[in-house]
């Protein structure tokens, strides 16, 4: 509960933030149009640019076209009319000022932007697997890349399939989407969407109506103006795509949108590669544990029916002990031939000592000890180290 609380006051914050952006972006348009009407009054021209608010990226052109006019009729009116030079002058500064207050809005809203994008990949890689990211991908990308919907489709056989869908508060219903799940969109070459088979860059598409986009679902269905559409890529090969607008907003898709979806889509990939690596990493763990745990049960089970078979002979006359059968031979030669450091390590081994406690006891490496009660065996002629004790008890050795 406290999770998805804390999920809400993130998406609020980040709509919020890019509101303000636009709210902004649409003063500044304002103030434009306001100059450009000032203009009109000064030159009378007709030629003039019209303000597109709902594109305030392209409202470069527009000023530098607006501050050539005047600059031309500064040209013409000099020494003439000083009133209206002076309104010519104080134009152009204000163009000047607006082409700079356009400029430092439109940084910071695409750092800002950026910086949602990173944020937004961070919290992805906690996604502990592929399904739960691939769930979630259509949101993240709305609310932390600044989109109003978004679609996954699966890229399969020669076709786009949507898939998933976020599509905000503005969509009256999802119907239009349902109706298009899972059904393969042939890819027309002449398409946006085609051309990131080869090239993986996302394409921007300003005006559906004049562009060659799959009508029956992005404008007929859909109802999309304007759009991006960015692929999604594992082993350079493209296994999904991403569309993105702005719907019902009037506001145009542009450069900025693209850069956000484009670097959001490659983090993405990365993350998707990365979560399915821990996917099967801990699929093997699993197996391996499994493994294990029924090794040791079983040796656990070996364990104890050969204690149960040992107490069973020792209870039985009749049973046959072949390590007490071997302490009554002879060995193969005399103890005496023993070097001295196979005496010792004889004698620890005979005391029950194991590999390991001889080689502290002798300060010897316990691959030396390994190595000296080989040749002891051999000696005595023994096929085990059972044996061995045993013999040495029948001796008297220990």
């Amino acid at each position: 509960m406290t999770q998805a609380l804390i999920a809400t006051t993130q998406h609020q914050t980040a709509r919020g933030s890019l509101q303000g952006w636009r709210r902004k972006d649409i003063e500044l348009i304002t103030r434009l149009e306001a100059i450009r009407d000032e203009i009109f009054a000064d030159v009378g021209s007709t030629t003039l640019p019209g303000i597109r608010h709902e594109r305030p990226a392209h409202s470069a052109e527009a000023i530098s076209v607006l501050t050539h006019h005047c600059v031309d009729e500064l040209r013409r009116a000099a020494g003439a009319d000083t009133a209206k030079v002076e309104r010519l002058t104080k134009t152009v500064l204000d163009l000047q000022q607006v082409a700079m207050d356009l400029y430092l809005n439109e940084m910071g809203r695409r750092t800002e932007r950026l910086a949602e994008c990173s944020a937004g990949l961070h919290r992805l890689r906690t996604v502990p697997s592929t399904s739960d990211l691939l769930d979630r991908l259509c949101e993240d990308v709305a609310v932390r890349c600044g989109f109003r919907r978004v679609v996954l489709s699966r890229v399969e056989a020669g076709t786009w399939k949507p898939w998933k869908a976020y599509l905000g508060e503005g969509d009256e219903s999802d119907s239009w989407f349902t109706d298009w799940i899972d059904r393969g969109i042939p890819f027309d070459e002449r398409a946006p969407e085609a051309r990131l088979l080869t090239d993986h860059r996302p394409a921007i598409v300003y005006d559906t109506e004049n562009a060659p986009v799959y009508r029956p679902i992005i404008v007929e269905s859909g109802r999309s103006r304007s759009y991006v559409v960015s692929a999604l890529v594992l082993d350079n090969n493209v296994v999904g795509l991403l569309h993105a607008d702005h719907f019902p907003v009037p506001s145009r898709i542009d450069e900025i949108d693209r850069d956000v979806l484009w670097a959001f889509t490659e983090g993405v990939g990365y993350i998707y590669e990365r979560t399915s690596l821990m996917e099967r990493l801990r699929s093997q763990r699993d197996q391996i544990r499994e493994i294990l745990s029924s090794t040791v049960a079983t040796m656990d089970e070996l364990c104890e029916s050969g204690m149960a078979s040992a107490g069973r002979a020792d209870s039985d006359p009749a049973g046959i002990d072949p390590s007490a059968d071997f302490a009554s031979r002879p060995s193969l030669v005399p103890l005496a031939e023993f070097t001295a450091r196979e005496q010792e390590v004889f004698t620890l081994m005979a005391a029950g000592a194991t590999n390991n406690d001889i080689a502290e006891s002798l300060v010897i490496t316990e691959g030396t000890v390994k190595s000296h009660v080989k040749h002891i065996l051999r000696k005595l002629g023994a096929t085990n180290r059972s044996q061995a004790i045993a013999w040495s008890i029948g001796n008297r050795i220990a």
